[in-house]
């Protein structure tokens, strides 16, 4: 590759889990970062951030599979992408309504770019944020 920042890889779904990200190398060996941990860390980083709800799925099974620990969700809702130097991500969630959406979205940027600094040492270049449903909590429910 030719340019730094051109992009590797972009991992979602199926070739999430065999992808892996090469951190470091020493004389003891190289440090390598599996994309499921790249994803878990994005997902805690979002998941913790007051008024939202959870990662977006796109169906009843994906509820469910969320329910029990599936994993299948998370790859779903997060996409990354590995360039030289750092990583990307777009992320798709649920919102709880009541919630100003752009603050929301900006909080979970700062979030993941922060958490995946702290964990991993890598820089996460660009997060992008979709919004995919505003959900209402038992309250709100009418």
């Amino acid at each position: 590759m030719t340019d730094k920042n051109q992009k590797k890889a972009i991992l979602s779904k199926a070739d999430c889990a065999e992808a892996v990200l090469s951190v470091d190398s020493n004389s003891r060996g190289e440090i390598r970062i599996a994309a499921p941990a790249l994803s878990m860390i994005i997902r805690k980083a979002v998941c913790s951030v007051e008024g939202v709800s959870r990662l977006a799925g796109s169906s009843l099974v994906d509820n469910i599979a969320e329910f029990v620990g599936s994993n299948k969700v998370m790859h779903r809702a997060i996409r990354i992408t590995i360039c030289e130097s750092s990583i990307e991500a777009v992320i798709a969630i649920n919102i709880r309504y009541g919630f100003a959406l752009p603050e929301i979205a900006a909080e979970v940027q700062k979030n993941v770019v922060s958490q995946v600094r702290e964990l991993t040492g890598l820089t996460a270049s660009r997060v992008d944020v979709i919004i995919q449903e505003m959900e209402l909590g038992d309250d709100d429910k009418e």
